[in-house]
């Protein structure tokens, strides 16, 4: 199941995208959303959801950004980040709203923080309040609609998943 939903979410990217404006309000992020789904299906082995994580970016990268490392490494920062955020808040539609809007935050920021590095281009910070705010409703939707669908058909299938 966790391959299906990284799958899912990562062609998902790509076709919303295609229909919604990068200047839109709904900027999805659908691939790092998927993220916060998958982890409790790991069941405590973090070393392997941290590969996936990396894996997950690194493919980002080569098909969406063409840049190498960048997003593998964004992902398995927030791999750890949702790792924590699992020991202090349990699974439930709230809380996966909640992780959903500080990951985001902390990735826009971080990725933000990379661009002023790398690019000669100067940002302002209204730009990153904007990148912020346009990613929130669409990714917010998004991940409690696929945290109910993938509990569903845990429950349904009797897969294991850790809280």
């Amino acid at each position: 199941m966790i391959i299906i939903v990284l799958i899912i979410s990562f062609i998902l990217d790509s076709l919303i995208s295609n229909f919604i404006p990068l200047n839109s309000i709904l900027m999805p992020l659908f691939t790092l959303m998927s993220l916060i789904i998958i982890y409790p299906y790991f069941n405590n082995h973090k070393n392997k959801y941290l590969l996936a994580c990396f894996t997950t970016g690194f493919c980002y990268d080569l098909i969406y950004t063409n840049t190498i490392i960048i997003h593998a490494f964004l992902f398995l920062v927030i791999g750890f980040i949702i790792i924590r955020l699992n020991l202090i808040l349990s699974n439930n539609y709230v809380n996966v709203a909640i992780m959903a809007i500080i990951i985001i935050i902390i990735y826009r920021i971080i990725a933000y923080g990379l661009l002023l590095i790398t690019a000669n281009i100067t940002f302002k910070f209204f730009t990153l309040f904007k990148s912020i705010y346009s990613s929130l409703i669409l990714n917010i939707i998004y991940v409690v609609l696929l945290f109910v669908i993938t509990d569903r058909i845990a429950t349904k299938l009797k897969i294991r998943r850790s809280n």
